[in-house]
């Protein structure tokens, strides 16, 4: 509807996109909708641009179709403008790609209609952290929690007995065959309900910086104060997921989430308490020459001890590439699944011994909602579980030689 609002001004154009052409396509979904509502009016249908044109007494408005199945795709639309540009099912979408459109939302002078970017979904799906990251946590309730603000964004939820046009009691039968959880998601637009995942929220610990940067300040539970690790005690170590294997390209053709490449920077202490605390992460998605520079980058900002790196075959490229600069070696995946190589780290998750920052960590919420929604399934994003799992093994060869039994450190 909000698309039409403005088909009469000259000039005016506006995108619905759908994560795939097929799902456009679908029985009863937005093109059956659009030729329900257009046929038999002045709007012409071209099939060739997937667009509806309606003539106004100037040049002719118009609604395009159009998809994003992965992130080259959003170049499709890289010369185009559109006053409004709205998203079906958002949390199918990558957050990045999300993002990229707002550089497509404009207008010429002549042009008279405000600038538009709208979102419907229903919560879960791949995009489910970053949409509800986005629009929902911490947002203001107004209307007696009919909407919510958060900066220049809205939120206005909805349930099924909001939408006249569905028959209620027959839909709710349906939906009591499914799940709970995805039950409660499309019965009531809960999006706090969620699987349990592999890792804890309660696991989670916080770190911060002494006032002259030479101490970490560890923090149990509830953050009360555990105690202080001098860095000079600490080993840095660098951690690498480049991404672009062939795994991560299969997951990108069966899930359409994209792959990002992952760098975590780690202090390893052991001493007077054993555990290990991230620095930095940097997440995205990149080419060969530009992870290249990223790790070059990390190497000079961090001065890690050691970097390690997936030993597949884009690992293996980059050591071959920067091994006679950086102190930049491969890590073994071993052959195992992403759950059996996560095994250490969940232990010393559950164990209270991995730290998160409270200062400068504006890629946090990224990172924590990643964690925090991975159950193990092979489809979820998992990008920044990999590089922390290396930590962890390395955490527990203590020497980098052969590995320890991880809780003799936990002994303490």
């Amino acid at each position: 509807m909000a698309a039409l609002q403005y088909v009469h001004v000259p000039g005016y154009s506006a995108l619905i996109l759908r994560k795939t052409l097929a799902r456009l396509r679908l029985s009863g979904g937005l093109l059956d909708r659009a030729a329900e509502w257009f046929g038999g009016t002045d709007a012409k249908w071209n099939a060739t641009s997937q667009r509806w044109i309606f003539p106004t007494k100037g040049a002719a408005a118009s609604i395009s179709f159009g998809y994003l199945a992965g992130s080259r795709d959003r170049f499709r639309y890289g010369s185009s403008e559109y006053q409004l540009i709205a998203f079906d099912e958002l949390t199918e979408f990558d957050e990045n790609d999300y993002r990229f459109l707002f550089s497509r939302l404009r207008r010429s002078s002549d042009i008279d209609v405000p600038l538009r970017m709208r979102g419907a979904t229903n919560p879960g799906g791949p995009g489910h952290g970053w949409v509800k990251r986005r629009f929902i946590t911490g947002a203001t309730p107004r209307d007696g929690g009919r909407r919510f603000t958060k900066k220049n964004r809205a939120f206005v939820p909805a349930k099924i007995c909001d939408n006249p046009a569905v028959l209620e009691e027959e839909y709710a039968a349906s939906l009591a065959m499914l799940h709970p959880i995805e039950r409660a998601r499309l019965l009531s637009g809960d999006w706090e309900v969620r699987e349990e995942g592999l890792i804890k929220p309660s696991w989670l610990r916080r770190f911060d910086l002494s006032e002259n940067g030479q101490q970490l300040l560890l923090y149990r539970k509830n953050d009360l104060f555990l105690t202080e690790v001098n860095l000079a005690d600490c080993v840095r170590v660098a951690t690498i997921d480049p991404a672009g294997t062939s795994r991560d390209k299969a997951k990108q053709r069966t899930s359409g989430m994209p792959s990002y490449s992952v760098i975590q920077v780690w202090d390893l202490f052991y001493r007077p308490w054993a555990g290990m605390a991230l620095r930095s992460c940097w997440r995205e998605q990149v080419g060969f020459e530009q992870l290249c520079q990223a790790i070059a980058d990390t190497h000079q900002q961090w001065k890690p001890s050691g970097m390690w790196i997936e030993n597949e075959k884009l690992g293996q490229a980059t050591v071959d590439v920067l091994g006679g600069k950086l102190p930049l070696s491969t890590i073994a995946t071993g052959g195992q699944d992403k759950v059996t190589r996560s095994v250490k780290l969940i232990h010393m998750l559950d164990h209270g011994r991995v730290f998160l920052p409270t200062v400068n960590n504006d890629w946090l919420d990224t990172l924590e909602n990643e964690w925090l929604a991975w159950t193990g399934h092979p489809s979820e994003p998992a990008d920044q579980i990999d590089p922390a799992a290396y930590a962890a093994q390395l955490f527990s060869r203590h020497d980098y030689g052969e590995e320890q039994g991880i809780m003799g450190f936990f002994e303490l």
